[in-house]
């Protein structure tokens, strides 16, 4: 069993005290947020650019964030000192807080910070697209709440077909992400990836990329493809704040299957990535 050191209001806890109250909103009605940042040591992977997006989807959905940013980064990185592996995968969680319709009044949210050991793992990934869709409308898609239902059973039924993660596919026919990454390909010496309005995380790492290829002057495209247009992608590759860059070699659903030979573009943005971080 992985080690998992967790705190909970910057309080380091042991697995038995590891509990949030059964009334808290984030319980009975998923109302929270929640980042996932790599951890190098103590240090934070791009700590900024998650809180912006910490903040952004805090006022969409009327969160109060109880902590100031400071002190969330002080408990995110005392948690993930007191985790003696040099690269871990760090969650935050900030919970709804107590329900005022079964405690009468409305309780503070709660800061949870979990720290694992993260492996970087260069193998490209299988993914397997349900035949369920996503609605690309819903502006929750572009924020990371803790409403993962979907997504978690997406995730199973890849897995049930021997696949790493799930390709989600929108009501339009068109790719939208993965379950937890961006996804880009190549095609004629172009770097394409799904625009948000496909139903897409504003991902941190998507982010960065997108402006690297921009200060690069590589061509990058956010447009709109299917299935079936993917298939005639040079590479496709994944994106996400914890794996980086991981390239995609095979791509199946029903009545369908496409290989991808890794190319040089994961691995140059990778490179670019590792060198930012100074790993």
């Amino acid at each position: 069993m992985k080690r998992i050191v967790t705190s909970i209001n910057g309080r380091i806890v042991t697995g038995k005290e590891a509990r949030i109250s059964v009334y808290d909103n984030s319980l009975l009605y998923a109302e929270g947020l929640f980042e996932t940042f790599l951890a190098i040591d103590s240090r934070l992977a791009f700590s900024k650019e998650h809180f912006i997006r910490l903040r952004k989807g805090a006022n969409l959905l009327g969160l109060k964030l109880s902590t100031s940013e400071s002190k969330l980064e002080m408990w995110l990185r005392a948690t993930a000192r007191a985790h003696p592996a040099r690269f871990k995968r760090l969650r935050l969680t900030v919970t709804g807080g107590e329900s005022a319709v079964w405690t009468g009044k409305r309780g503070r949210s709660r800061v949870i910070c979990s720290a694992v050991e993260h492996k970087f793992d260069n193998s490209p990934l299988k993914l397997f697209a349900p035949e369920s869709k996503i609605d690309e409308s819903l502006v929750f898609n572009r924020i990371k709440t803790i409403s993962y239902g979907a997504k978690a059973a997406a995730l199973r039924e890849a897995q049930k077909n021997k696949c790493d993660d799930a390709l989600l596919i929108n009501s339009s026919g068109n790719i939208s992400e993965l379950t937890s990454a961006n996804i880009f390909w190549t095609k004629n010496n172009k770097i394409y990836t799904p625009p948000v309005t496909a139903g897409c995380l504003e991902g941190v790492t998507r982010k960065l990329i997108l402006s690297e290829a921009r200060k690069n002057r590589w061509q990058i495209i956010e447009k709109n493809c299917s299935l079936k247009e993917l298939k005639s992608a040079g590479e496709v590759f994944s994106s996400s704040s914890v794996r980086l860059v991981r390239a995609v070699g095979e791509i199946r659903a029903k009545n369908y299957k496409a290989k991808f030979e890794a190319g040089p573009m994961s691995e140059i943005i990778f490179s670019r990535i590792c060198e930012m971080l100074d790993i």
